[in-house]
């Protein structure tokens, strides 16, 4: 069998990529203004719908916000949301995964069976024991930023017994499992797209039914190929789109 040829990604996602690492970076911090379409047409010779999915699949991720008169802008960190990538790049960076003045609270912690989702999502059979946290992310307010649940394989609960403590781990747990399993954090996937809270995520974040969030998926991949974490979340998400949201959402786009 050929080898599998890798396939470059879509021009959108390149110039997408190009700009979240300027901000990973610091090159471009928080309140600083982002590429116009018409400089994005310019500076990488493409159509105008090729420019502007960029920037929408920035704005869906959180990373980027419109201001009238002004343009798009670099969030906060706070408003950004802790997305894989996120939480990665700090982790590396400062050994920490929430940025100054916000914190999360393990709510619970524990052994489970996989759902259907959840073992398609890491590889295994429905049914198999796996480890379950669930969280909720708080900013430097008391509000609450986000709600999220990680899963994790089940013989971890021996080999990284801290899952199964309330307590907080500081590096994230990914660092922690791959320090554990003498792996790298080698990639990571993240899926969002923008949904009307149901009565039971309106009470986790603290808003109203039917208030707009952000609901996501993650992968957080090791040196071997193996997922380390699969996480579920759900974000406040009024910071990238306005108001609510009616009718069936549409799927944002995916890094």
């Amino acid at each position: 069998m050929p080898p599998k040829q890798e396939r470059p990604a879509p021009p959108y996602q390149q110039i997408a990529g190009e700009i979240r690492t300027r901000i990973s970076t610091g090159e471009l911090r928080a309140g600083d203004l982002v590429p116009s379409v018409r400089s994005l047409m310019r500076d990488y010779g493409v159509a105008i719908a090729t420019a502007q999915r960029a920037l929408s699949s920035l704005r869906a991720q959180g990373y980027i916000k419109p201001v009238r008169g002004v343009g798009s802008i670099v969030t906060t960190e706070e408003e950004c949301g802790r997305a894989a990538n996120d939480r990665i790049d700090s982790s590396r960076r400062t050994g920490k995964i929430y940025p100054t003045g916000s914190h999360a609270k393990i709510t619970e912690a524990g052994v489970t069976e996989a759902s259907e989702q959840v073992a398609d999502a890491l590889g295994l059979k429905p049914g198999a024991p796996v480890v379950r946290r669930v969280r909720t992310t708080y900013r430097s307010d008391g509000q609450p930023a986000s709600a999220s649940t990680s899963y994790y394989r089940g013989h971890l609960a021996e080999e990284a017994p801290l899952l199964l403590s309330c307590e907080r781990i500081q590096e994230g747990t990914f660092a922690y499992i791959a320090n554990i399993l003498k792996r790298e954090v080698e990639a990571w996937q993240d899926q969002l797209e923008p949904a009307a809270a149901t009565a039971e995520q309106a009470g986790r974040l603290g808003l109203d039914e039917g208030d707009l969030i952000m609901v996501g998926r993650n992968w957080i991949y090791d040196d071997a190929g193996e997922v380390l974490e699969y996480g579920e979340s759900i974000t406040y998400g009024r910071v990238t789109y306005q108001g609510r949201l009616g009718g069936s959402p549409s799927r944002a786009e995916q890094t």
